[in-house]
C-alpha cells in the first residue's frame, strides 16, 4: 500500500470517527459545487446591542408609510 493511499485511508477513518453516531457518510473532501457562494463564506452576523433592540422595539430607524 502506498503512502498516499495510507494517508487517504487514515483521513476516511478519522472522518468516520468524527461523525459517529451519525448515519451520514463522512465528508472529508472539498466542496463539490461549481458555483461560487452567494455571499462571502467568512461573513459574520452583525453585533446588535441592547440599545439597538430597544430602538427597534420603539420603531425608530424604520421608514414609515404615511398614507
Amino acid at each position: 500500500m502506498t503512502e498516499k493511499k495510507k494517508h487517504k485511508d487514515k483521513k476516511v477513518d478519522k472522518a468516520g470517527d468524527m461523525s459517529f453516531p451519525a448515519s451520514d457518510a463522512p465528508s472529508h473532501s472539498s466542496a463539490t459545487g461549481t458555483e461560487p457562494p452567494a455571499r462571502p463564506a467568512d461573513r459574520k452576523a452583525p453585533v446588535i446591542s441592547k440599545d439597538d433592540i430597544e430602538r427597534a422595539r420603539r420603531g425608530e430607524g424604520h421608514k414609515r408609510d404615511n398614507r
